[in-house]
């Protein structure tokens, strides 16, 4: 008996390795994968304001990147003892209103930097939904706890999306001409929204999203929402909030991704480097001494075998 699927997405016409430089941004699939690159030893940039879930933020954090653009000062708030920037996850913080501004400024240089040379962008869209700060007048990435009445939730239209986004990837294109860029939607469903409100929304996503593939041949689609939704299609696969897929899901979709963007020798590469983490993360407490030699020279022979394979990558 079949209980899902198995939808094999179609390969893209490149392959990931592990001399490419990828940045991630967006919604928890950007966590994800960057996680798993950082994992098995990619050189990865991984959401540098933090998760981001709907489009506006997405796309303001990267023309503040490509354009260097410094943080605005009214965009800082104070919560508890500690500040926060209304364009950045409550992951970015800092004890003081300078700290935080002289963290952000550095960080975004950096990232310009690395999106200069990046092979790779995944945009990542979780929600269609944003909330707009009224005396502001700004796109929030995060309300931080702030009072309802401070903003104004709205819905992005496709339209909106494939507009701001047009503008944004020619941008990009001459930063870097070489860079291709992967979208994705997020599978994790915004229940808080209402059930027909996260559907309308992941339709608003995944509709901007195609119309933006159709005018620019560097763009890509890469089908997470669907593996989840449509191939698995079973809340045995979510987390007990209903809302997130849990570690099966999540390992399901990256095996997916590993087989549409990775050649044979970088998924040999990674199996190499996943079985040293493992060795080098595996502590017994009362192992005896021959039992740790084994696994000492267990290590030593996948390193070695990963020289052979591919020698710039080091432990």
């Amino acid at each position: 008996m079949q209980f899902h699927l198995n939808y094999n997405p179609k390969k893209f016409d490149f392959t990931i390795n592990h001399s490419h430089k990828v940045l991630l941004i967006g919604s928890c699939f950007s966590e994800n994968v960057g996680n798993f690159l950082i994992h098995h030893k990619f050189n990865v940039l991984s959401n540098p304001n933090g998760i981001l879930f709907n489009p506006s933020s997405i796309h303001n954090c990267l023309n503040d990147i490509v354009s260097e653009n410094l943080i605005d000062e009214s965009l800082i708030l104070k919560r508890d003892d500690n500040y926060f920037s209304y364009l950045h996850h409550t992951s970015i913080n800092a004890n003081s209103k300078t700290e935080l501004i002289t963290k952000i400024n550095s960080e975004n240089k950096k990232a310009q930097q690395f999106l200069k040379e990046s092979d790779y962008l995944f945009i990542t869209f979780g929600t269609a939904f944003y909330y707009q700060h009224l005396s502001l007048n700004k796109t929030v990435a995060n309300c931080h706890k702030q009072p309802a009445a401070t903003f104004d939730k709205k819905c992005l239209s496709v339209l909106e999306i494939t507009e701001s986004y047009s503008r944004l990837l020619k941008n990009l294109k001459q930063l870097n001409p070489k860079q291709k860029v992967i979208f994705t939607v997020s599978p994790v469903k915004h229940l808080k929204d209402g059930v027909i409100e996260n559907n309308l929304s992941k339709s608003i996503l995944i509709l901007a999203i195609h119309e933006l593939i159709k005018q620019n041949t560097h763009c890509y689609y890469f089908p997470s929402y669907e593996l989840v939704n449509d191939d698995l299609r079973d809340y045995r696969f979510y987390k007990e909030d209903l809302a997130h897929p849990n570690e099966l899901a999540i390992n399901y979709v990256l095996e997916k991704f590993s087989t549409t963007c990775f050649d044979e020798k970088t998924i040999t590469t990674n199996s190499i480097i996943n079985k040293i983490n493992l060795a080098l993360n595996h502590r017994e407490m009362n192992a005896s001494e021959p039992e740790q030699l084994k696994l000492q020279a267990f290590i030593t022979k996948q390193k070695e075998e990963l020289k052979k394979i591919n020698p710039e990558i080091d432990f």
